[in-house]
């Protein structure tokens, strides 16, 4: 895990902070969030975006796996 910004004691926490500040932007911003944005900065927003959407599935998946387990065991 040395390529990643974070260690791995901290990189939830870390994480969960920055998308609050993101969050809290679009919030403030309204509609003007995406519009004051350079290439980089929509470019970055929408890796974003598809890296939300990829974190659900695999949080998903990884409960389910979980729920199964405690089945197994009962």
């Amino acid at each position: 895990m040395s390529n990643y910004p974070n260690m791995s004691y901290c990189m939830c926490e870390n994480t969960l902070l920055a998308m609050r500040q993101v969050m809290e932007a679009m919030t403030s911003d309204g509609r003007h969030f995406t519009k004051e944005m350079n290439r980089g900065e929509r470019r970055a927003y929408q890796e974003l975006f598809n890296a939300c959407e990829d974190f659900l599935t695999l949080a998903e998946e990884l409960e389910n796996m979980n729920d199964n387990d405690e089945d197994d065991t009962l």
